[in-house]
């Protein structure tokens, strides 16, 4: 981040995800707020943001490489299959609508509905009491260093898809993986050696 001539300051697209991938909107917006000295409410840019992603995702939107094929994979081998988000309730019905997703999943869980966003794990000891499974018994898939420490700070074991996914902060995961095609081929060769 560098000030800028208004007082605030201006960030890369690199920077601003490193801010904000895997957080709540709310968070987001906050984060923001603070950092680019925004004479707005975070609630209003929140607002705003939310309104211009439903748009985006129902016009534009197209799915992660593999996500479909990864999911297929998995509700064939007959595993029960949950969405354990930080995005808002209006973000997960935009995108499963967009992509006709809903039918993969036994249980969506967003971490609006609970008291604190990721890295909190809250998200996802909810969905873990919503397939009434144990940490032990769960797998994560995760794409954001925010998500990853939710996920382990759970308790689960966790896979990174992330083209950063080779950095020493990802180094506890089960699993490492650039993109969701790497890890589909290498569950299609050995299942058991993907973990």
């Amino acid at each position: 981040m560098t000030p800028s001539r208004s007082g605030g300051a201006t960030a890369s697209v690199a920077e601003c995800e490193t801010l904000t991938k895997g957080k709540r909107l709310d968070d987001i917006a906050g984060t923001w707020c603070r950092y680019f000295q925004l004479d707005l409410a975070p609630q209003r840019l929140e607002d705003a943001i939310l309104q211009r992603i439903t748009r985006l995702i129902a016009a534009k939107g197209e799915p992660m490489r593999g996500v479909q094929e990864v999911l297929r994979y998995f509700r064939e081998a007959g595993y029960k299959i949950a969405l354990a988000t930080s995005s808002s309730r209006q973000v997960i019905a935009a995108v499963l609508n967009k992509l006709s997703l809903w039918h993969f999943f036994d249980a969506i869980s967003s971490a609006d509905d609970e008291p604190r966003g990721k890295p909190h794990p809250a998200v996802y000891l909810t969905t873990l009491r919503k397939l009434n499974l144990n940490a032990s018994q769960c797998l994560v898939i995760e794409d954001s260093f925010t998500g990853f420490c939710a996920a382990q700070s759970a308790g689960i074991a966790t896979i990174v898809i992330a083209e950063d996914s080779q950095h020493a902060r990802f180094q506890a995961a089960a699993g490492r993986y650039q993109t969701l095609p790497e890890l589909l081929e290498a569950l299609s060769a050995e299942p058991a050696a993907a973990v």
